[in-house]
């Protein structure tokens, strides 16, 4: 099932442990109403995954130099925060994982395009960030996903070779920086759904973190009972 022991497990966060991706969609949507730009779902999910300076250059790009980009940002976090304040929803199985993977002495990790403030935020307030060893954000490298620096240094701070590390997403663009970094990765799709090229690069594609859970039991039973097994 795993090529490798799983020594260590790196998660998006975003989509994939917190169900805050609609949240964004309807953010941007709602922002651009405020500037009075029409600001479509379809573009929206191009932005998925993608750190802040990434979208930046999408809106630009997509509505002309004279987009009031930072007006839209304010109105965008403005809408998030609101929504915020009632708390941050978690994915189904994000914190039955996260606490299984606590009790088995897992090293955990999260690596997010987000900013810090915004993931210390929503980590806290959703109750799982206590179970991290590491956090890293788009504020601690050069260059976020795509590349695979988020999840090389999380490795690197998690004390595990890459190839040793399980990298949970949900999204292309997340996945294609842990498939970089070298990781085993498992994709929880979200709001986008893979594509032929996609399942290529990872273990598996599974419709919830509980199926997730489901393979890293089997994964540890398995491992339990060659231990077991006296060698000939």
């Amino acid at each position: 099932m795993f090529p490798h022991p799983v020594e260590a497990v790196v998660f998006d966060m975003d989509g994939t442990l917190l169900d805050t991706e609609r949240l964004y969609v309807d953010a941007w949507i709602e922002a651009g109403r405020v500037i009075g730009v029409e600001i479509g779902r379809a573009f929206c999910l191009e932005m998925i995954g993608r750190p802040l300076q990434d979208c930046e250059a999408l809106m630009v790009d997509r509505f002309g130099p004279d987009f009031p980009l930072d007006a839209c940002i304010e109105a965008c976090g403005a809408v998030v925060g609101r929504a915020s304040r009632a708390g941050v929803p978690l994915k189904k199985g994000a914190r039955e994982l996260v606490e299984y993977l606590t009790a088995m002495n897992i090293p955990l990790a999260v690596a997010t395009s987000s900013r810090r403030p915004t993931a210390e935020h929503h980590l806290g307030r959703s109750g799982l960030l206590a179970h991290f060893s590491a956090l890293v954000t788009r504020d601690d490298v050069a260059r976020g996903k795509p590349h695979p620096d988020s999840y090389l240094l999380a490795a690197r701070a998690l004390g595990a070779p890459p190839q040793r590390c399980l990298a949970i997403e949900d999204s292309p663009t997340g996945l294609r920086s842990a498939a970089a970094a070298g990781a085993m990765t498992i994709l929880a799709p979200d709001l986008l759904e893979p594509s032929p090229e996609d399942r290529e690069l990872c273990l598996a594609v599974v419709d919830s973190l509980d199926e997730a859970l489901g393979m890293l039991r089997a994964h540890d039973r398995g491992r339990r009972l060659a231990r077991a097994v006296p060698s000939r």
